[in-house]
């Protein structure tokens, strides 16, 4: 089978494209600007909100590996659906969320997936995304593609500060990740990351030494400003503790 396309706005590219990069069967992820009429808009343009752009991923995918169900749960699992101004910090219509169908099949899937999540009780409001058939896509500048790998702690810093991390954690019962913030040099950071690694447990290190706004974050979560802290979920545990460890990871997804 041929490979195909999903388009889906969820708010700051920067923060949709790496989700759906990470997913089996998604061949390409690539953030840029939908739905408007504009040739060839730029970030200055779109960012005016005057467009009619908004922000954007588009997905290529191997169907025969990931189904477009699959494709509309990570996309939920990214942002506030009930959010119609924007997406947490970022407010205005370039922001909006929306599900760009490419034919009448996604947009019945794409339709039942959004009635079952409002059906769900997950949310006390309404879900605000669109279902709106696909027209235009433009790639995003260079600089904005991959920006995770290209500026991992500011990228980090935004996911946080924006208040998008957070709520994905509380709304969906816990983090994508385990958080390791260490400071180089450090031989308790060292063990915690033998440690984790020797149980196959994925997670993202943090450099404190370089990452003020990460610095700041443990500090007001902990009152602690040494190395390492581990981040599971909503708890915190400063240092090597092995049986605390132990028993936040049981709910932690594996590699």
């Amino acid at each position: 089978m041929e490979s195909m396309k999903a388009t889906f706005a969820g708010g700051c590219f920067w923060c949709m494209q790496p989700p759906f990069r990470m997913t089996d069967g998604v061949i390409d992820s690539v953030a840029g600007y939908a739905g408007g009429t504009k040739p060839n808009p730029t970030y200055e343009e779109v960012s005016s909100g005057s467009t009619g752009y908004l922000e954007a991923v588009q997905v290529t995918y191997d169907p025969e590996k990931v189904t477009y169900e699959n494709l509309l749960d990570v996309f939920w699992h990214q942002i506030d659906p009930t959010d119609s101004d924007g997406q947490f910090a970022d407010k205005g219509s370039q922001y909006h969320t929306a599900i760009f169908f490419h034919n009448e099949e996604q947009k019945r899937i794409a339709e039942v997936s959004k009635k079952k999540l409002n059906e769900s009780g997950t949310f006390n409001k309404p879900v605000a995304t669109e279902i709106r058939p696909y027209t235009t896509f433009y790639p995003a500048e260079d600089y904005h593609q991959d920006y995770d790998r290209k500026n991992p702690d500011r990228y980090k810093e935004y996911k946080i500060l924006s208040g998008r991390e957070g709520f994905i954690e509380k709304t969906w019962d816990g983090p994508q990740e385990v958080r390791v913030y260490a400071t180089p040099g450090c031989s308790g950071c060292r063990a915690v990351k033998e440690y984790l690694t020797s149980k196959n447990v994925k997670f993202v290190e943090i450099n404190m030494a370089e990452n003020e706004a990460a610095r700041n974050f443990v500090i007001e979560k902990t009152g602690h400003i040494g190395s390492p802290v581990v981040q599971i979920g909503n708890e915190f545990i400063i240092g090597f503790d092995r049986k605390k460890m132990e028993s936040l990871l049981k709910t932690i997804p594996r590699k």
